[in-house]
This record gives structure tokens, C-alpha cells and sequence, in this order.
């Protein structure tokens, strides 16, 4: 996906195209939607309280995500958003060391330039929302 085409992604379309790339395992579509100092964690990779940045966190947190499951599809399943922030419900099912799972959880983003920013997923929509200034 061209740069072009990157910018004109609303935060909806941003977050739905990572999640594609995701599915499709292409790293290098993931890493054009992705802002060169973002900084998010995750619930997946997490690993007490790291924070990965930039792109080269982006690559390892790729690595333990795409190796740690099996048949991972990624769907989501609500977005809301306001201006360059929003929050999404997303679920994950696949197989884990053999067992198959199923995980929901909430995500919330910042965009920059087009490009997500900043990112972390939540157990709770209402924490999600608050880590964006969204509660209501």
C-alpha cells in the first residue's frame, strides 16, 4: 500500500487494514500503517509492563504474536472513533500450543500522519476509552 493511500485511511479503515495484514502474515503492509515511533503493548506479547517502540518493536512483537499461535484469524468487531483516536473490539481465535482459543479484547490508537501512533489493548472497553480520552 502506497504512503498515498496510507494517509488517506480514516482511523475505521487504518484499523481494519492492519487487521487484514495481520491475516494475510505480511509484515511489510502492517509496518506502512504503523508511524516509525510508535509505541503500544500488548496483552499477547506482554511481557511485565514492556512497551515496544518503533518499528523494530513492531518486528519482535510480530514474531512472538505470529509464532505463538496457529491459524490465527483476527477480526474486528466494533470501532469507535473520534478525530485521531479511537477504540476497537477485536477478536482473536486460532490455536495456542494446541489448544484453541478465543480472545476478545479492546484496542485503543492514536493516529499521526496517517499512521497509527500509539497503541494498546485493554480486558475492559471502559479502560480502552479512558486511555484515549474517550470515557464518557
Amino acid at each position: 500500500m502506497s504512503q498515498e493511500n496510507v494517509e488517506g485511511l480514516d482511523l475505521d479503515a487504518l484499523g481494519r487494514a492492519a487487521v487484514g495484514a495481520i491475516n494475510r502474515d505480511d509484515l511489510d503492509g502492517f509496518l506502512e500503517l504503523v508511524h516509525p515511533e510508535v509505541e503500544f503493548t500488548s496483552m499477547i506479547a506482554e511481557a511485565e509492563g514492556e512497551t515496544f517502540r518503533g518499528h523494530e518493536g513492531v518486528r519482535r512483537w510480530w514474531d512472538v504474536v505470529r509464532g505463538a499461535f496457529s491459524e490465527v484469524l483476527w477480526t474486528v468487531e466494533e470501532v469507535r472513533t473520534h478525530e485521531d483516536r479511537g477504540v476497537a473490539k477485536i477478536r482473536i481465535e486460532g490455536t495456542l500450543s494446541g489448544v484453541e482459543v478465543s480472545l476478545t479484547m479492546w484496542q485503543a490508537a492514536i493516529v499521526r500522519d496517517g499512521m497509527a501512533v500509539w497503541w494498546g489493548f485493554f480486558r475492559a472497553e471502559g479502560e480502552a476509552l479512558e486511555a484515549v480520552g474517550l470515557s464518557e
